[in-house]
């Protein structure tokens, strides 16, 4: 679904929680959890401050920090993600890192690398055998049902305050599936994402971004989610988009409490599957983390520089 501080690069850190609940109609059915952050950091002289000052005033439904351009930017980031379907459950975590370059004074060009652990495993629980004395399943669970991975991602990104534009690629060292003894025939296959939208303004309240997240993976079928945003005072929005895959789907949400937002997405089906899905629900949680000012500090500072 769509995010709203995806591809913000900004000088602001920001931190998401979201959790996804797929087929709702299904048991089993697929399930999310992500928690996703990044941060500028100093490095050198480049500036006084690694983060800029947001959201001073403590405002409700504050304005979206812009993204910054024209400077040259190091950022760190990580994620934590739990993914299950059926008996299947994977947990990762990655650290990144990423190197942003100017371009022009309005367009930046950044390249990043992430480098992280998984772990798949099997929940018993909900396997279902159709010969209960399945020597090649009975000897798969003597040995171990999990598989730590070692694995990779990378992205380059270009950006302007309205423009963005990105291409990402997941599961790099597309590792074989292998649990101890036991070798299948499958891998995870490389996962190559290219993401686009721009923000067009319709007045000084309100915008439109429409925007086109396109996914590929070796054997599957391209599948491209094409939308638009509706955002009001920068603050507030409704989310439209449609899959290719056959799915529509709906997200509202706002800035709220001082440096927070939050929103809500329901997805969908419009294929064969619609009945059996019977929907998906996404909640996203985030924060916006800004420099805190000393603004008695910087008084001081500037009637002794002026007495002087």
């Amino acid at each position: 679904m769509l995010n709203p501080a995806a591809g913000g690069m900004s000088k602001v850190a920001h931190l998401e929680l979201s959790s996804r609940n797929q087929w709702s109609g299904y048991n089993g059915g697929p399930r999310s959890v992500l928690l996703v952050g990044h941060a500028p950091i100093k490095v050198g002289k480049q500036s006084e401050s690694s983060l800029d000052e947001f959201n001073s005033q403590n405002d409700m439904l504050f304005q979206s920090p812009k993204r910054s351009t024209g400077v040259m930017k190091h950022v760190v980031g990580g994620k934590a993600v739990y993914d299950a379907i059926g008996p299947f459950v994977k947990t990762s975590v990655y650290g990144s890192y990423a190197f942003h370059l100017p371009f022009t004074k309005k367009i930046n060009f950044g390249g990043g690398i992430g480098l992280g652990w998984s772990n798949l495993g099997i929940i018993q629980d909900r396997v279902i055998l159709f010969q209960e004395d399945d020597a090649a399943y009975n000897q798969f669970l003597g040995n171990t049902s999990s598989q730590n991975i070692i694995d990779a991602n990378a992205g380059v990104v270009f950006y302007g305050e309205k423009l963005f534009v990105g291409i990402s690629t997941t599961q790099l060292l597309k590792n074989s599936v292998e649990f101890t003894d036991v070798v299948t025939e499958s891998n995870f296959n490389r996962h190559y994402f290219l993401v686009a939208k721009y923000n067009f303004s319709v007045n000084e309240q309100f915008s439109i971004e429409p925007t086109l997240v396109t996914k590929y993976v070796q054997n599957s079928p391209l599948s491209a989610d094409i939308g638009a945003r509706f955002i009001y005072n920068n603050a507030s929005w409704l989310a439209l988009q449609y899959r290719t895959s056959n799915a529509i789907t709906f997200q509202l949400g706002t800035n709220i409490i001082q440096n927070i937002y939050a929103a809500y997405g329901y997805e969908f089906g419009t294929g064969p599957l619609r009945t059996g899905t019977n929907g998906t629900h996404e909640l996203q949680i985030g924060f916006y983390i800004g420099n805190n000012r000393n603004t008695a500090k910087e008084i001081k500072e500037s009637k002794k520089a002026a007495e002087e």
